[in-house]
């Protein structure tokens, strides 16, 4: 007998169906059906073809207010993504049919760890949030400016005299890093493009000739995020970031876990120990897929550094699809 899986499609930090960044969502089976490998995972979310898939396992009879998902690109499994992680909450507390999700449901597993999980107080638009979990380290190499315009040469008018030398590298948990990369202009970040030959900066430490410090050489993804401040947006009218992010040869119309790394580094490097720090990031625009993210950070004290308390990844979805796929 054939075995079929249900499944949905969510565009992400968005209310706006075809905009945001699609999800792909599959429903595992309950212990009483055959179980889904690794390796078939990674066959569907190869089919789904989208920047990430997640697989959604049943609920535990022994912990109803907790859900576990997997991450799958359609290359490898992640520990963490951001528009996985807030499209998962919003199935559980906005889409789900299972009434129970949206009352009982409080936390999300993934690889990196769990996740509180909560709607956003007063939000008009089923805005939900993730306290997601963070490891959070500014490496100690930084990213030449020749390095990256070798890379991206389109940026040479922008880069090429009088910037800044470097970029520094930042990880919010080990597995996904990024390279900050401030611009002076949405002058600038309209002209980026895909990295020469699709070239992707390789997950290793310094001493291999990588950026990361030793020990945060993991299997992962370094990207690197492109972003302008204190732009003026005419849909919200507030002051947000415009980012961008355009990893091989594609560009992602919304990257979670960049953006809550731009959020924690801008937020550790500028904000008091004792406040909390919060950043309407938009992405996408230039693709056509405008995303709206929100990361809130709070900043304490370890003796005389600051460190990080919470970090809170903020977004809607919207459904787009549904049906069953064929194992």
């Amino acid at each position: 007998m054939v075995q079929t899986l249900r499944f949905a499609t969510l565009d992400v930090f968005t209310t706006q169906p075809y905009s945001g960044n699609p999800l792909g969502v599959v429903f595992l089976p309950d212990s009483s059906s055959t179980p889904i490998t690794q390796e078939q995972k990674q066959l569907i979310a190869q089919e789904f073809n989208l920047s990430e898939t997640i697989f959604i396992h049943p609920t535990s009879q022994s912990s109803p207010s907790s859900r576990t998902i997997d991450i799958f690109t359609t290359t490898e499994e992640l520990p963490f993504a951001g528009h996985p992680t807030i499209g998962a909450v919003s199935w559980f507390l906005e889409h789900s049919a299972n009434e129970a999700d949206k009352t009982n449901v409080q936390t999300l597993i993934t690889k990196a760890g769990p996740f509180a999980i909560s709607r956003v107080p007063g939000s008009q638009s089923g805005a939900v949030a993730a306290k997601i979990a963070h490891n959070v380290h500014i490496h100690s190499s930084r990213f030449a400016v020749s390095e990256l315009l070798r890379l991206h040469p389109s940026l040479v008018p922008f880069l090429g005299q009088g910037g800044p030398d470097s970029f520094p590298v930042f990880s919010i948990v080990k597995g996904m890093s990024q390279v900050l990369v401030e611009l002076p202009s949405l002058e600038a970040l309209a002209a980026t493009e895909c990295p020469v030959s699709g070239e992707v900066i390789p997950c290793k430490s310094v001493a291999e000739g990588g950026y990361l410090d030793a020990g945060w050489e993991e299997s992962g993804l370094v990207v690197v995020y492109f972003y302008v401040r204190d732009v003026y947006d005419e849909t919200t009218g507030k002051k947000v970031i415009r980012s961008r992010m355009l990893l091989r040869n594609i560009e992602d119309p919304a990257t979670g876990s960049a953006a809550s790394g731009l959020a924690s580094y801008l937020a550790l490097t500028g904000a008091e120990a004792g406040s909390t720090a919060e950043f309407d990031i938009v992405q996408g625009v230039e693709m056509g897929r405008r995303s709206d993210i929100s990361v809130a950070v709070t900043v304490g004290a370890r003796g005389q550094e600051k460190k990080i308390e919470t970090v809170e990844l903020r977004g809607s979805a919207v459904k787009v699809t549904s049906g069953e796929l064929v194992i």
